[in-house]
């Protein structure tokens, strides 16, 4: 009997284990971290909406200032060389 006894407990050792480093342990990580990192940036917030585009949204941060160049200067790849096809 007291072997069942001993077997019982560590199995239930073993679970409760198993739970606290699978389930509860990367609960309180995640949970320290994000504490930690308010802490030390308040304005910090990863939960944050407005930062998060809603699908299909298009957000354009950067636009390019227009320069006076010429279009044929985007367009001065190479020399055009004329070629005549054979048959």
């Amino acid at each position: 009997m007291g072997f069942l006894k001993f077997l019982l407990v560590l199995l239930i050792i073993y679970l409760l284990g198993y739970l606290f480093f699978r389930v509860i342990f990367p609960w309180l990580l995640k949970r320290w971290v994000k504490k930690a990192a308010q802490r030390m940036n308040p304005d910090f917030n990863p939960d944050n909406e407005k930062q998060k585009p809603k699908q299909g949204e298009i957000n354009i941060d950067y636009i390019p200032e227009n320069d006076n160049r010429n279009e044929d200067d985007d367009l001065d790849n190479g020399e055009y060389v004329d070629y005549e096809e054979i048959k």
